[in-house]
């Protein structure tokens, strides 16, 4: 018996220690369609957590403060924002800014943080930088791959042949 091996102790097979516990859990359970689709909605969901995070990492590098006008106001919608034109050094170039935490009118003149190399990668300097429920789907990631290694560990056990390999 090889180290992290035990004799065949239940439903889960005889596997890693790592390998029971996440089988032991109900996602070790599922059918192979259901846990396929939980897997693509985590790779999903986590990509776009990943995109969103990494928008906040380089502002946080890079950003720079500049002048804009606003133009337009969003605040009656579920997710409020605003239209706003940038001023010098990117003058009239016209941006969205959403997950804001200030409310101007139309024609006030506001500060927003600006990525020079991206410069429609805007953000309210008064905003909340993260947001949790980025940081969560990405921590599920690992969570996604354990499971899907258990399962894919325990059908690999199951459809090996009995007896000695050939090489």
């Amino acid at each position: 018996m090889g180290p992290g091996r035990h004799q065949r102790d239940g439903p889960a097979g005889d596997g890693p220690w790592f390998e029971r516990l996440v089988l032991s859990t109900p996602a070790g359970d599922w059918s192979t369609l259901r846990l396929v689709l939980s897997l693509l909605g985590i790779a999903v969901m986590s990509g776009i957590s990943i995109s969103f995070v990494y928008d906040d990492l380089v502002l946080n590098q890079r950003a720079e403060i500049v002048h804009a006008q606003v133009i337009r106001t969003n605040y009656d919608q579920r997710g409020p924002s605003f239209n706003a034109e940038l001023q010098a050094p990117f003058h009239g170039l016209r941006v969205l800014v959403e997950d804001i935490h200030q409310r101007p009118a139309a024609g006030d003149v506001i500060d927003l943080e600006v990525d020079p190399d991206k410069p429609s990668r805007v953000r309210d300097p008064e905003s909340h930088h993260w947001n949790p429920f980025d940081v969560a789907f990405i921590v599920l990631i690992p969570v996604g791959l354990a499971v899907a290694w258990a399962r894919g560990n325990r059908w690999l056990r199951n459809t090996r042949r009995p007896g000695p390999r050939h090489r």
